[in-house]
């Protein structure tokens, strides 16, 4: 029998929605106050339980109002994505209980715009990510050092930082829409900064607080039959399962650590499905953008790292710092590209990734513009696919380590970051509208 290419194949079925089936974009607004300021204020976002969310259309808007500094462009807001940069946590809660919780938020965002976006997707993103702004220290918005940080303008008065920000999350992540309507209420918690891990500051401003803030986000109803055919695909016990992904944040401080010495770092994360594992040294000594948004190759030009899962090592040849290109190399298959490195998103040049030619603990030294960005990761996906459940591997209820191997000397006070990638599943009960989540 000839099958006929899809081009010329007229009767081929399409799949069609209900006649009443509507769409609307839904704005949710904060439950619990219209202005919020630095340093533990947490902002609550309660969704509507109806219809089903579009994950990926979920958008986090505000504005940043500040006083700005007088004396030349000195206060900036720091990182890849200055309208993150404020959040520290993230949190979202179905009838009550914490499903999941992201720290150091704004750091993860840094980390993803550097790895999952590409320059041109970053240039068209100016605006709402919140870089870009006037020329400042001789660096123009044009430049690839105008997609990092925000240098409020030289002015006295109220500066305002719009934003725009796809919010990833649990439910953000989510393969399919999530029946809102079926579920218990969903809230969404985020949890300001301090002031000083996200800024450099010529002198405190008077002013600092996000404001008319929303949560938006497309929402489809299919009409009354879709309950019914929802429960036609859930178990014998009444579920029916989301596949999703999140990210676990974990930080430890260094001790001054001598030239040739090999560290285990311990970090309490246990999973079942671990896709990815990434480590960020973050800034010291004459990095200006601190522990957050300064990437270090604390390792030395001949040190390398290796994380310890399970009492398994990966990779099993530690990544060394000796060969730059292979360190790359590895990050880039971490995040989903091992296959495909010409059409490659990452957005981080050779001169802030290569921190051994130019910058290190003691001379060089980053600036808000150009941040430095060594950050070492691995893939440690069973089968390298977002079609499978869980991919990844499972920490057996045993921590994670990451092993480093220093070729030269450690300053203390080193921030060293675990960003773990892992597979999740939403169960939801029909019956009860209970919600169980398995990572």
């Amino acid at each position: 029998m000839a099958f006929l290419p899809k081009e010329v194949e007229y009767n081929r079925p399409h799949a069609s929605v209900s006649p009443d089936t509507t769409s609307l974009n839904v704005i949710v607004r904060p439950s619990n106050g219209q202005v919020f300021g630095q340093g533990g204020d947490i902002i609550n976002f309660d969704l509507p339980s109806r219809a089903f969310m579009n994950p990926g259309s979920l958008v986090l808007r505000g504005v940043i109002r500040t006083e700005v500094a007088a004396g030349g462009n000195a206060n900036t807001i720091l990182g890849a994505a200055p309208g993150a940069a404020w959040i520290q946590r993230v949190e979202t809660q179905i009838s009550g209980q914490t499903v999941e919780s992201i720290n150091s938020y704004g750091q993860l965002y840094n980390l993803l715009v550097n790895t999952k976006l590409g320059y041109s997707e970053r240039f068209a993103m100016q605006t709402e990510l919140a870089t870009g702004t006037a020329d400042a220290d001789g660096i123009a918005p044009s430049s690839t050092a105008g997609i990092n940080s925000y240098p409020l303008k030289t002015s006295v008065g109220n500066g305002l930082v719009p934003f725009a920000i796809p919010l990833g999350c649990l439910l953000g992540n989510c393969t399919n829409y999530v029946p809102l309507g079926m579920m218990g209420g969903v809230r969404i918690s985020i949890t300001t900064d301090q002031l000083a891990n996200f800024t450099i500051l010529a002198a405190t401003p008077s002013i600092f607080q996000i404001e008319d803030l929303e949560l938006a986000f497309d929402m489809t109803d299919f009409g009354r039959g879709m309950d019914a055919v929802v429960g036609s695909m859930a178990d014998s016990d009444g579920n029916i399962n989301l596949k999703s992904s999140s990210w676990n944040v974990s930080s430890q401080t260094l001790g001054g650590l001598a030239a040739g010495t090999t560290q285990e770092n311990i970090y309490n994360v246990r999973l079942s499905s671990i896709k990815s594992l990434i480590v960020q040294a973050g800034g010291i000594g004459n990095q200006v953008n601190k522990g957050k948004y300064d990437a270090m190759a604390i390792q030395g030009p001949g040190g390398s790292t290796q994380f310890v899962v399970a009492s398994q090592v990966y990779p099993q040849t530690p990544i060394s710092e000796l060969n730059q290109a292979a360190v790359m190399s590895e990050l880039r298959q971490a995040l989903g590209e091992a296959h495909d490195p010409l059409g490659s998103k990452m957005s981080i040049q050779n001169f802030v990734f290569d921190a051994n030619l130019t910058r290190n603990q003691s001379t060089g030294t980053s600036t808000a513009p150009l941040p430095s960005a060594h950050f070492v990761g691995v893939n440690t996906e069973k089968v390298s696919s977002n079609q499978l459940l869980m991919s990844g591997i499972s920490s057996q209820l045993s921590p994670i380590s990451v092993r480093v191997n220093n070729s030269a000397a450690v300053l203390t006070g080193s921030l060293l970051t675990l960003f773990v990638l892992y597979d999740a599943i939403l169960s939801i009960n029909l019956p009860t509208r209970q919600v169980q989540t398995r990572v």
